[in-house]
């Protein structure tokens, strides 16, 4: 082992000591997952300068550290699918009232089909302000191994995708076997899981309706199951600075820089479009009569996670919690608004993100782009949304998705491969400012909504404290 490769192990065990003294003097959750982000892409970009992204150290280091990138990241997904069931299934339960139940859940999925919609109009605009033009960007960037790779793997899942109808993907929707749907192997496994258990949870309504006493404990144990799966989660959530580090370490060492200042506008226009979505979320939250000050000070905490993890669903307990003890949301409403936004409607992923691809597309094959192609491509978007998984590479296969639906070459989703995990953090964040927004709106539409909760000042002060321990 060579003396530069010691060095560096050390000096990154030297910063998870750091994260670890944070947290001994008692700074905040979010102040150490934003010291940790910050610091990885310094110390990852440090490393890129000095010793380049071919290295033989710097590959035998970046495969190191991905035992706590990558680790953090399997643990994630290991807890999602349980997490999204076992939510469902809880908050449909609980709900007083099978009319209560049908005011909820339209409305949310309602919020976030318009917001993607939006979202869609926002990415195609943001590529003609931005100038953008995709055959520019396709004769700079070229061919290497790691483009070919994805063009590789999204070429057969277009193919897949391109052998089934609309109907079959619909259908697909429906799991016919709920354990293999629980193992998460299928692209519609997160949206089958919600089906399920909104269908299980409905069915002991029904069941609570004729004979409670038969059903108590099945709700019971339901409920001291979503206990013991949100402890596992807070467990898991301790460990996100030292993921986010070594995430952002390994990220920042194996894109080339030089490669990222050449897509560096497409990089602006995205982040463009994601800022004005933020805007119009809470011009939105204005709408409806509510601070949008207030709303996106005590949203922050969950924004910055997702930002740091780069998954939705991850962030499922934190989003509920905010919602109902920061921003005075029912929790019925709450636990549906945050599992429906992991999959269906997301802003960034689903929306912004496959729309910005699509006009390039459209601009690499010669197509015009009218006002009848832009009406079609966000209807295809909305249809689309449903069933994109809130983690990493989730915006990926939406993309796939809508331009095999439309028609268009997908070689520029394979182009951008290697700045798509930085735009993909801010995109996290704005799926979940989406879900949150839908259960504020929602329950804000049925009086439910705890105005003076939502404008407590001393909530704010109380962010950082970790309640119900998700955090500690």
């Amino acid at each position: 082992m060579s003396v530069i490769l010691i060095t560096l192990i050390v000096a990154f065990l030297g910063f998870y000591a750091v994260l670890s003294r944070l947290k001994s003097r008692k700074k905040s959750f979010n102040y150490r997952v934003l010291s940790a982000l910050v610091g990885g892409l310094l110390f990852g970009g440090a490393i890129q300068l000095i010793l380049g992204t071919d290295g033989e150290i710097s590959a035998q280091f970046s495969d190191l550290i991905s035992i706590f990138g990558n680790g953090y990241i399997k643990l994630l997904q290991m807890i999602v699918i349980p997490l999204v069931f076992i939510a469902m299934t809880a908050s449909i339960m609980n709900v007083e009232g099978n009319s209560a139940l049908s005011k909820i859940a339209p409305k949310i999925i309602g919020v976030l089909i318009v917001t993607v919609a939006i979202s869609a109009v926002v990415g195609i605009a943001s590529i003609y302000l931005f100038n953008i033009d995709a055959n520019s960007l396709v004769n700079v960037m070229g061919t290497n191994n790691a483009i070919e790779a994805r063009s590789d793997t999204l070429l057969s899942t277009q193919e897949l995708m391109s052998n089934n109808s609309l109907t079959s993907l619909v259908l697909s929707i429906i799991p016919t076997n709920i354990f293999e749907m629980l193992t998460g192997v299928e692209r519609t496994s997160t949206l089958s899981t919600v089906l399920f258990g909104m269908f299980l949870g409905f069915s002991v309504l029904q069941v609570r309706k004729r004979k409670p006493e038969k059903v108590q404990s099945f709700v019971d144990f339901i409920n001291a199951t979503k206990e013991v799966v949100l402890s596992m989660v807070r467990e898991i959530l301790k460990l996100t600075p030292y993921g986010v580090f070594a995430l952002m370490t390994k990220f920042m060492m194996t894109n080339d820089l030089f490669a990222l200042a050449e897509m560096g506008r497409f990089l602006m226009a995205s982040y463009a479009a994601i800022g004005v979505m933020f805007a119009i979320h809470l011009a939105l939250v204005a709408l409806f009569g509510l601070s949008p000050k207030i709303f996106a000070k005590k949203i922050w905490p969950v924004l910055l996670f997702g930002f740091g993890s780069r998954s939705s669903m991850a962030a499922i307990p934190l989003n509920v919690d905010t919602q109902t003890q920061r921003l005075g949301v029912d929790e019925e409403t709450a636990n549906m608004s945050a599992t429906f936004g992991t999959s269906i409607g997301q802003n960034g992923c689903a929306g912004i993100y496959p729309a910005m691809l699509a006009i390039m597309a459209a601009q690499v094959m010669g197509i015009t782009v009218d006002l009848s192609f832009i009406l079609q491509l966000v209807a295809v978007i909305a249809i689309a949304s449903f069933g994109i998984a809130g983690v990493g590479g989730g915006a990926t296969f939406a993309a796939v998705a809508v331009l095999t639906i439309m028609g268009l070459d997908i070689t520029v989703v394979a182009i951008l491969v290697s700045i798509e995990a930085l735009i993909d953090m801010a995109r996290t964040a704005l799926n979940i400012s989406g879900s949150m927004l839908s259960g504020v709106i929602t329950a804000k539409r049925n009086d439910s909504l705890d105005v003076e909760q939502y404008n407590a000042q001393e909530t704010l002060s109380n962010q950082d404290k970790p309640n119900n321990e998700i955090v500690a």
